[in-house]
């Protein structure tokens, strides 16, 4: 199966029994056929990182992947118990109005960003989006070490370990795989992809992530 295919198919899976950290990048207006001016339909986008809190200090590792959520605000939104939850975590001062939601995209500085702790629901069956079924407050951001991630091509982005691989891949149970299995699945298209997909530091290699993401899931889909 080539790229182009995985990816039109394709849509990175998040793990249902982990927590992620969600950083707030964007809130867009959505268009909507209805003529009320009190009625707008926001969705807002988290960058998505992996919580490592083993790790001294512990790290936010960036998976390049963006989720997002709709939401309606309305005159009466303060009575949605979700929009609420919504509000209180991210400092909305007028849960009502889509203006104090624009809000939180002025803040002054990179170190405001408003931050959540996600644990995501299965995909939805019709357009594999996963719902964000508990969100929670993730307090002390400051004390992680954030390794971010500018992927924007197949063979480009972060070579990271093993163990740090592991955790962006799923089975077709959605387990995360074993560090064996990585290794046998690398292994496997090393001749082919070269230092596009592993280098070498010492007996240690560093995988490129990325790559290796889509390689798996088009071996699970072909």
């Amino acid at each position: 199966m080539q790229f182009p295919e995985v990816m039109r198919h394709g849509r990175f899976l998040f793990g249902t029994d982990i927590e992620y950290a969600g950083r707030l990048v964007g809130i867009t207006e959505r268009s909507v056929e209805n003529e009320a001016s009190d009625l707008a339909l926001l969705r807002l986008e988290f960058e998505i990182f992996v919580i490592d809190e083993q790790s001294q200090p512990p790290r936010l590792l960036a998976t390049a992947c963006i989720a997002s959520r709709d939401m309606i605000v309305t005159p009466k939104a303060k009575t949605d118990p979700k929009l609420v939850r919504y509000s209180d975590l991210l400092g909305v001062k007028d849960v009502n109005s889509k203006e104090s939601w624009y809000a939180l995209e002025k803040l002054p500085s990179a170190g405001e960003s408003k931050w959540i702790r996600i644990q995501f629901g299965p995909p939805d069956e019709e357009d594999m989006r996963q719902p964000f079924q508990i969100i929670r407050r993730l307090d002390s951001v400051e004390k992680f070490d954030i390794k971010r991630q500018e992927a924007t091509t197949l063979h480009r982005g972060t070579f990271v370990s093993v163990s740090e691989t592991k955790q962006i891949l799923r089975d077709r149970r959605n387990n995360i795989p074993s560090d064996a299995t990585v290794v046998r699945f690398v292994d496997k298209f090393e001749d082919k992809y070269g230092k596009n997909l592993v280098k070498y530091i010492g007996n240690q290699r560093r995988i490129n992530w990325y790559l290796c993401w889509h390689l798996w899931e088009a071996d699970k889909v072909g």
